[in-house]
Parts: C-alpha cells; structure tokens; sequence
C-alpha cells in the first residue's frame, strides 16, 4: 500500500472532500479516542480556524508511520 492508495480512501471515507478532521480520521483508523491520531496530524496543513487537515499530508504521515 502507497501514501497514494492510503489518500485516495481516506478521500472516501471524508466523502470526496480534501480536508479531514480528527474525528473523521479517528473513525477511519477505527479508533474511539481521537487523542490517539494526533500524531498524524502533526506538521500536517491546517485550515486556520478550524479543526480540518489536508488529506495528502496526513496519509504521508500515515504512511511514514507504517514504514
């Protein structure tokens, strides 16, 4: 699996959309606690005023963990 595979559902899972939020995130990795995918949101582009990560930075993350 690619950082380009992991995007592409995550994009799916937020309904098409470019931008996640960590309780969208926490869903998709099937967590409850949504303290526990802050490290992949870490670094990762924000939209100021909200609580919403650009999707392709957040799979890299991902990716990068799983190496």
């Amino acid at each position: 699996m690619t950082a380009r595979d992991i995007e592409n559902d995550m994009r799916k899972s937020a309904g098409g959309a470019s931008f996640i939020t960590p309780g969208q995130l926490a869903s998709y990795l099937g967590q409850k606690n949504t303290a526990r995918v802050g490290k992949y949101l870490r670094d990762a582009f924000k939209i100021k005023g909200t609580k919403k990560y650009f999707i392709p930075e957040v799979a890299r993350n991902i990716y990068a963990d799983g190496e």
